[in-house]
């Protein structure tokens, strides 16, 4: 009969500092910290995107009240070269007039991180109008070493024509 000597390995035993207790905390912890973050940016991010459609939605609205300034006169000479010419003194007035009543408004509409907003570009020309605004939308949460605020811009064009 063969007879097998067991023999007994030692293992080195690792040198550690300290315990080992309180590791999953910090790993919970740093966890939790970066779930929170995410969710900052996530919810700054639907607001900037909130808020951007509804300047779309002033620019819009601002740029269809422009289109309804009609030229009677070259409308009834016939010699404008469009169906339904735009008076574009008119209209630059009226884009006015429907920001500033857009944003001095109840704010059912306005979302109230929208701050400065302001006409950037006009342009008319025949039936058409086109223009560019922007605002600033304030951030509901920040991040350190994020900015506060985010610059937006809009740009919306329409054309005035009859009905067939």
């Amino acid at each position: 009969m063969i007879r097998l000597k067991q023999i007994r390995l030692k293992m080195p035993r690792l040198n550690r500092i300290g315990d080992e207790k309180g590791s999953i905390s910090v790993l919970t912890m740093g966890l939790f910290f970066v779930t929170v973050a995410l969710l900052i940016l996530i919810t700054d991010i639907a607001s900037i995107a909130v808020s951007k459609q509804s300047l779309v939605h002033a620019s819009e609205s601002a740029v269809i009240r422009a289109t309804h300034s009609v030229d009677l006169g070259a409308y009834y000479r016939g010699n404008s070269g469009v169906s339904v010419p735009i008076d574009c003194q008119e209209a630059y007035q009226k884009v006015h007039d429907e920001l500033r009543d857009w944003i001095s408004g109840d704010g059912e509409i306005r979302r109230a991180e929208l701050r400065e907003v302001r006409l950037t570009d006009f342009s008319c020309s025949g039936n058409r109008v086109l223009l560019s605004s922007s605002a600033l939308a304030v951030l509901p949460l920040r991040l350190p070493a994020f900015p506060s605020t985010v610059e937006i811009h809009a740009t919306v064009e329409a054309e005035s024509d009859r009905m067939r």
